[in-house]
């Protein structure tokens, strides 16, 4: 009688992990449409804006409070 090691020849036949979801992923991701982009530009545009104005309203109040 001969023992042999059926787990690796069952590991060989499933998926590997995470493999499935890969695929699953990658047929639900589209291409973003013209509009989403568009979109995308404004806002980024509008973040750094604001960011701008932001640093130089701080930048008036450190030069305000060192004339005090």
């Amino acid at each position: 009688m001969e023992i042999t090691n059926t787990s690796s020849v069952e590991k060989d036949q499933q998926p590997q992990p995470g493999l499935m979801e890969f695929q699953a992923a990658e047929r639900s991701f589209k291409q973003p449409t013209a509009a989403e982009i568009l979109t995308f530009c404004k806002l980024r545009y509008a973040r750094n804006h604001a960011q701008e104005l932001s640093n130089e309203f701080a930048r008036l109040l450190n030069r305000g409070s060192s004339l005090e």
